[in-house]
């Protein structure tokens, strides 16, 4: 199992841009672009809290999601 980040397609749903993400959360439009890009390994969970806060988010499996890897 792998954590995918879907905060791409959250934006995308929503019509928000990376830069109006960064106006309304605070967070650095370089850190949300990285974890718009697929494969990202790490994650901070003040920055998660800041983004889901900013986007009216309560349930977390609207940005993270498990599911089945490739080499498993």
């Amino acid at each position: 199992m792998k954590l995918n980040i879907k905060l791409k397609e959250v934006l995308k749903e929503r019509g928000i841009t990376q830069k109006e993400l960064e106006a309304i959360s605070g967070v650095n439009q370089a850190r949300i672009s990285q974890l718009c890009k697929e494969g990202r390994k790490e994650v901070s969970l003040p920055i998660l809290e800041k983004i889901a806060a900013a986007l009216d988010i309560t349930d977390i499996s609207v940005l993270l999601q498990f599911v089945e890897s490739d080499n498993e």
